[in-house]
């Protein structure tokens, strides 16, 4: 007798292939998107950073920090504005105390200022607004 020789995989196999890429996949897609956020964060910490410190340059300059962010474009202080944090959000800045305070808040990954509504399954450190008082983040 001729032993008959295999052609392709059975279907347990491919099962099993199946099965590995798909454990692979749901572990890989949040690290992905973890690292996605992270960097997003690190950016709109970055751009804050330099909008804080060309306000400190204003307010030395004018004895009051600026009434508005674009009072900050101009060649002494920032080359260029940048009005959006890492997620598509507008930067929300208020100058209070006649000048001698101000605040910048992202309203971060969520979209809407103030606390992030809870969602059980997901725990990420994104959903929080990131906020600079008077040149220090908080």
């Amino acid at each position: 007798m001729r032993r008959q020789t295999e052609r392709g995989f059975s279907l347990i196999e491919l099962l099993i292939v199946v099965a590995i890429i798909g454990i692979i996949a749901a572990i890989g897609v949040p690290m992905l998107m973890d690292a996605i956020d992270r960097s997003k964060q690190r950016r709109t910490m970055g751009d804050m950073h330099s909008m804080v410190t060309a306000n400190g340059t204003y307010k030395v300059d004018n004895q009051i920090y600026a009434a508005a962010l674009g009072d900050l474009v101009g060649d002494e202080y920032l080359q260029v504005l940048v009005d959006q944090d890492g997620w598509g959000n507008a930067f929300i800045y208020a100058q209070a105390g006649g000048g001698e305070n101000y605040t910048l808040t992202s309203i971060g990954r969520v979209g809407a200022a103030g606390p992030a509504p809870p969602v059980p399954w997901i725990n990420s450190p994104f959903e929080p607004d990131i906020i600079v008082v008077d040149g220090m983040f908080t």
